[in-house]
C-alpha cells in the first residue's frame, strides 16, 4: 500500500539470483587503439555503462540515479523530446521532477562477483533506440546481469538520445541535441538515418576495442565519468578489474538492441561479416558521393572480423527495419544474417542463435512487421517482395476491417499515441499501416495446428502457431520442403498486450500512462519474457549463463515476482538443471503471452 502511494517511479529488482553492480565509463577516443576516425569531430569520447553480477554482501548505499546528470538539462530535453515547446520545457525542468529520485536497480561501483567456474563472463552489448541513453534499458540489462552476464550499454552520440553530454579533460562539457527526422522512408530521411548509423557502428567498434583492452589488462583508460577529477586513478580503483573476466572469444559476444538499436545491431553484424563483399563505386555516379561511403568497414586485421561469425548470438527487440532499406545500403539489405551460414555439421542439434521479439504495437502495423520478418529471413529481398504482394492482395479486407474497428478502445489508444508521441516510439507513418483492435492479435490458446505445405511436410510449430484471424498475413509462405524453417533458424515471437515502450524502462516507470495510451498490460511480465528469451537463446548457443528457474519466481495477479536466492555460483543444488530449463523458445512453451510468428523461407 505504501509503495503504491509513493510518487517516485521505481524499477523492479532484477529477476536473477545475484545482486547487480554497475559502473559508468567515458573514455577519450584518443586513448583507444583503433584505425577508424570519428565520423563526427565533435564526438571525442565514447560513453557506456556496464552492468554485472556482484556479491550478496555488497552495501546498497551506492545509489545510481536513473536520470543522468545534469538532471535539469535531461528533464528539459525529455520534455522537448515528448513535444513540449522550448518555453514549456524550460519551465518544466525548473521544478523538482519525480524521476530525479528514481535509482537504477543496481549498486554503483560494486565489486564483481568472483567466478568460481573456469569460464569467463558472457558479454551482451545492448544498443538503445530513439529517446534512449545508457540507462533507459536498465530493467533488461540488470536482469541479464543477475544471471551471470556482463551487459554493456553504450550511449550513442548520433542525435538519437534526447541530449547527450561529452566531457573533456579540463572538466568542460559540450552537448549533442536530439535530431528529429520524419518517419517516412524518403531518400532524405534514409540518408539521415544512415548518417546516424555510421556514428553508431563506429561507436560499437570503439567499445569492443575498449572491452578487449580491459579484458587483456594491458591498458589503463582515463574515465571522465568518475567524480574524482583530481585523482582519476584513485577513483578508477573503486571500479572492478576486468582482466581475464570477459568471454570475448570469436562468436561469443551477444549483440542486442531495441528498435533503432536493433536496427543498429543488424547493420553492424552484417557490415562486419560481409566487409569483403562491399560493391565498388568506381566508375559510378556515386564514386565521390560521401553519402555512399560504407556505413562501416573494419580493417582486415580487426578483432571484430574474428568476433562476428555465423555463431554470433543476436537479440532484436522490436526491430525497426525501415532504416535498413536505404538505396545506399541495398546490397547489405539483400544479404541474410550471418547465422544462415552456419555449417551443416554444427546445426544438427543446434538451437537458434538469433531471437527477435515484437510487441503488439509493432505487430499491428503491417509495414513494420513485414520489414522485420523480411530482415530475419534467408532472402530478405525476396521475402519483402512476397510480403508486399500479400499485403496488396489483402488490402481490401484490411480496409473493411479497419472500418469495423476504428471506434474501438485499442484503435483510439493507438491514435492518441501517434498524435502525442511522434518520435519516442520509433514509429514511421505508413499509409499501409493499420491499427486493429486487440482481438486481431493472436493468442497461444487460439492458435491452430501447424501449417502443412504442399509437399506434406510440417514446419516446426515454433514458426507456424499463428491464427488466421490476424489482420497481418503471417501464414507459412514456404513453396517447397527445401524452404522449411530449420530448428536453428532465427525465431520471431509476439508478446500480446504490449507496447513499444514496454521493452524499455519507460513501460515500468509509467505503467498507467502506457496502458492508457496503448492498452499494454503487465510491464514486469513483458520485461521478464524478453529476458527469458535472451537467456534461453544464449544458453542454447553454448554460453555459460545461469538458467531462469520457474520455482524461483511466483506469479501473483499475473505479475512475475522474483524471489531472491542466495547469490552463489552453485546454481544447481541437489536438483537437475535440465528439469528446470526454461522452455520459452521450445515447442513445449505454454506461455500465453509469447506467441511464435513465422518468417518467410
Amino acid at each position: 500500500m505504501i509503495s503504491s502511494l509513493n510518487p517516485v517511479p521505481t524499477l523492479p529488482e532484477p529477476l536473477g539470483p545475484h545482486k547487480v553492480g554497475t559502473t559508468e565509463w567515458e573514455i577519450p577516443i584518443s586513448e583507444i587503439s583503433s584505425p577508424s576516425l570519428s565520423p563526427d569531430p565533435q564526438i571525442s569520447t565514447i560513453k557506456f555503462r556496464i552492468f554485472y553480477p556482484t556479491t550478496s554482501e555488497v552495501s546498497s548505499k551506492g545509489f545510481v540515479p536513473w536520470l543522468p546528470n545534469p538532471q535539469r538539462a535531461w528533464s528539459e530535453a525529455y520534455a522537448s523530446f515528448l513535444g513540449a515547446s522550448p518555453r514549456l520545457s524550460f519551465f518544466f525542468a525548473r521544478f523538482p521532477f519525480f524521476l530525479n529520485y528514481t535509482d537504477l536497480p543496481a549498486v554503483g561501483d560494486a565489486p564483481l562477483l568472483p567466478r568460481e567456474r573456469t569460464s569467463q563472463y558472457p558479454v551482451v552489448v545492448f544498443s538503445h533506440g530513439l529517446g534512449g541513453n545508457l540507462n533507459t534499458y536498465s530493467a533488461i540489462c540488470t536482469s541479464l546481469a543477475s544471471f551471470g552476464i556482463v551487459c554493456v550499454a553504450p550511449e550513442h552520440r548520433d542525435g538519437s538520445a534526447p541530449i547527450t553530454f561529452i566531457r573533456s579533460a579540463d572538466g568542460t562539457t559540450t552537448s549533442i541535441d536530439y535530431q528529429k527526422h520524419p518517419h517516412t522512408p524518403t531518400h532524405e530521411v534514409l540518408t539521415s538515418r544512415n548518417a546516424q548509423l555510421r556514428i553508431r557502428l563506429w561507436e560499437l567498434e570503439q567499445l569492443y576495442t575498449v572491452l578487449k583492452s580491459l579484458n587483456a589488462g594491458d591498458k589503463t583508460f582515463t574515465n571522465y565519468a568518475v567524480e574524482d577529477k583530481q585523482d582519476n586513478s584513485t577513483a578508477q580503483s573503486k571500479s572492478p578489474s576486468w582482466k581475464d573476466k570477459l568471454d570475448l572469444r570469436p562468436g561469443r559476444v551477444t549483440w542486442a538492441g531495441h528498435s533503432f538499436g536493433a536496427c543498429t545491431m543488424v547493420q553492424f553484424v552484417k557490415s562486419v561479416y560481409y566487409h569483403q563483399s562491399m560493391p565498388s563505386l568506381k566508375g559510378t555516379p556515386y564514386e565521390n558521393d560521401l553519402d555512399w561511403r560504407p556505413l562501416y568497414k573494419p580493417s582486415s586485421n580487426s578483432d571484430l572480423v574474428d568476433q562476428i561469425t555465423p555463431e554470433s548470438p543476436i537479440a532484436l527487440l522490436d526491430l525497426w527495419a525501415m532504416p535498413l532499406r536505404a538505396e545506399q545500403t541495398k546490397w547489405l539489405w539483400d544479404k541474410p544474417l550471418p547465422c544462415y551460414d552456419r555449417k551443416a555439421e554444427d546445426t544438427n542439434k543446434a538451437a537458434p542463435n538469433v531471437v527477435a521479439i515484437v510487441t503488439a504495437e509493432f505487430y499491428n502495423h503491417t509495414e513494420l512487421l513485414n520489414r522485420m520478418r523480411a530482415a530475419l529471413s534467408p532472402d530478405p529481398a525476396a521475402a519483402m517482395a512476397k510480403l508486399e504482394e500479400q499485403s496488396t492482395s489483402h488490402q481490401d479486407s484490411q480496409e473493411e476491417r479497419q472500418e469495423l474497428t476504428e471506434t474501438t478502445a485499442f484503435s483510439t489508444a493507438l491514435s492518441k499515441t501517434e498524435t502525442s508521441t511522434p518520435d519516442n516510439i520509433d514509429l514511421e507513418s505508413d499509409s499501409s499501416s493499420s491499427t486493429p483492435d486487440s482481438s486481431s492479435v493472436p493468442s497461444r490458446a487460439s492458435s491452430p495446428g501447424p501449417v502443412v505445405n504442399s509437399e506434406g511436410s510440417t514446419p516446426a510449430s515454433s514458426t507456424t502457431s499463428i491464427p488466421s484471424t490476424s489482420n497481418n498475413s503471417v501464414t507459412d509462405l514456404s513453396s517447397s520442403k527445401t524452404a522449411l524453417a530449420l530448428p536453428w533458424y532465427p525465431k520471431l515471437y509476439l508478446i500480446p498486450s504490449s507496447a513499444h515502450l514496454s521493452q524499455s524502462d519507460f513501460g515500468l516507470l509509467f505503467p498507467r500512462l502506457v496502458r492508457y495510451l496503448t492498452k499494454a498490460e503487465d510491464p514486469e511480465e513483458t520485461i521478464a519474457l524478453n529476458v527469458r528469451a535472451i537467456l534461453s537463446m544464449m544458453r542454447g548457443s553454448g554460453l555459460d549463463v545461469e538458467p531462469y528457474k520457474k520455482q524461483q519466481h511466483a506469479t501473483k495477479n499475473t505479475k512475475v515476482k522474483a524471489k531472491k536466492t542466495a547469490a552463489t555460483t552453485d546454481v544447481g543444488g541437489e536438483k537437475d538443471d535440465k528439469d528446470e530449463e526454461d522452455d520459452i523458445l521450445t515447442d513445449g512453451c505454454t506461455e500465453k503471452r509469447f506467441i511464435p510468428v513465422p518468417l518467410v523461407h
